[in-house]
């Protein structure tokens, strides 16, 4: 693996062995103690309200202490442990809309992360699980080997969002999944290994995902430290064309790296970045898992930029939060190489049938008119009521980084937790979370979030 201007980055990677490590070590857990308290019953506007309903058997351990010891034991102890170093020990219980409540505390937050785009319609949105409930009567997970019509009628709808740019599809199931095919079909393209992607992203937790991913880390633990991956800064348009020749298959481009705190690229960047492809015969993947699905105010952020991308990986939000869904969007020139074969790509339950019910009311209700607009007038609120704080924001609509001026990362994720907000730092930064509020919010909720935030880090 080659790299450029990586300086200054062993302090973090060292961060993330330790956690990662020490799973739910007490040493770890004291770097942030767990905020969450025990809250009564009380008025809805102040987050402290009981749950509405919660099934027996639900949730399956009777503490949070129970349910993370077995978590750490059967599933995953560096996850315990990065959450306590967080001071995010949230479980979710009940869950509605913009807010999700502790199922053991009872406390309300109000959820900035969003998962990636995962929750970009909001938590259970009630037209997609009206959707999938009349689904359920007769579909299931269905048989990748047969056609299908819901695929075919998401996937029409996928491609109406590109404006019929994009034209082919295939489904994976998951964000990882979908980086392996693109790189896959480029690399068989373009009969070339190399790969030129942006440090300090992130694309899966497969193998050529992590490849591309910018930790040094996992590279060595599974042996990806290939030489043909090589990663350049973002937004440093002389270090990407220094980077792409005549080997390079393709750049790969987290849109705008959630965990660098979703930095704002130079006016022009991505139509030189285009045009250094296109130059050198490479392709340009666009990974639009954190950014697509409308929560920039426009579909895609590429659409944003003046350009249409080779491929573009999607996935979280495209289930609508309800069930899994993923897809890569193909332009015609790679469409019509990768269809070229009996089956291109073969995943159980990438477009299983009702994932794809869900994706197909996703993009009905993200494409209807007015929709676009609520995005972009919800950003703009936002915009006003955050300016002029001890940070800066990056922002592309409802995916915001902020950056404090007096405040490291993990203390202002602890900080906005223990006053209600969910989110998680943006790891490649000093002193910055992501910032991601849920696409449906009213005026007034949005009005609530600032105020808090504003209350708590300035």
């Amino acid at each position: 693996m080659s790299n450029a201007g990586r300086d200054g980055t062993s302090s973090r990677r060292d961060c993330i062995r330790t956690m990662a490590a020490a799973g739910g070590a007490a040493a770890l857990a004291s770097c942030a103690p767990n905020r969450r308290a025990a809250s009564d019953a009380g008025d809805p506007e102040t987050g402290n309200v009981e749950a509405i309903h919660f099934p027996e058997g639900y949730p399956p351990y009777p503490s949070a202490e129970a349910t993370e010891t077995a978590f750490a034991e059967h599933v995953s102890p560096g996850n315990v442990g990065v959450m306590k170093a967080f001071g995010t020990e949230l479980h979710f219980g009940q869950r509605e809309g913009a807010r999700v409540q502790d199922a053991f505390t009872k406390k309300w937050y109000w959820d900035c992360h969003r998962n990636g785009t995962l929750y970009n319609l909001g938590h259970r949105n009630p037209d997609i699980i009206a959707a999938v409930k009349e689904a359920l009567h007769q579909l299931e997970i269905g048989n990748l080997l047969l056609i299908s019509g819901y695929k075919a009628k998401a996937a029409e709808k996928l491609i109406a969002s590109t404006g019929g740019a994009l034209t082919g599809v295939t489904y994976t199931a998951s964000g990882a999944e979908s980086t392996e095919v693109a790189i896959r079909a480029v690399r068989g393209i373009t009969r070339r290994t190399k790969l030129v992607s942006i440090e300090a992203s992130y694309h899966g937790h497969t193998c050529f995902a992590l490849a591309a991913g910018d930790n040094p880390d996992n590279h060595e633990r599974y042996l990806l430290d290939f030489d043909d991956f090589v990663f350049v800064p973002y937004n440093d348009l002389d270090a990407m064309t220094a980077a792409v020749d005549d080997e390079t298959a393709a750049v790969l481009i987290e849109s705008s790296p959630a965990q660098s705190g979703f930095p704002v690229p130079d006016s022009g960047y991505f139509q030189a970045v285009n045009d250094i492809c296109r130059k050198n015969g490479a392709k340009l993947i666009i990974d639009e898992v954190q950014t697509g699905l409308g929560a920039t105010g426009k579909f895609w952020f590429w659409q944003h930029h003046g350009i249409v991308p080779d491929i573009v990986t999607t996935a979280k939000g495209l289930g609508g939060g309800i069930l899994a869904n993923a897809a890569v969007l193909l332009a015609p020139e790679i469409k019509e190489w990768f269809f070229d074969t009996a089956i291109p790509h073969s995943s159980t339950f990438g477009g299983n049938e009702l994932g794809c019910v869900a994706t197909a009311k996703v993009c009905d209700l993200t494409m209807a008119p007015g929709f676009l607009e609520q995005v972009n007038a919800l950003a703009e609120q936002f915009a006003e009521g955050l300016r002029g704080g001890p940070y800066r924001v990056n922002q592309h609509g409802l995916c915001m980084g902020i950056l404090s001026e007096e405040m490291g990362k993990m203390e202002m994720t602890a900080k906005l937790f223990e006053a209600g907000i969910f989110t998680v730092p943006a790891w490649y930064t000093d002193g910055g979370v992501e910032f991601r509020p849920i696409l449906t919010l009213t005026e007034n909720e949005a009005d609530e979030i600032i105020r808090i935030f504003r209350d708590t880090v300035g």
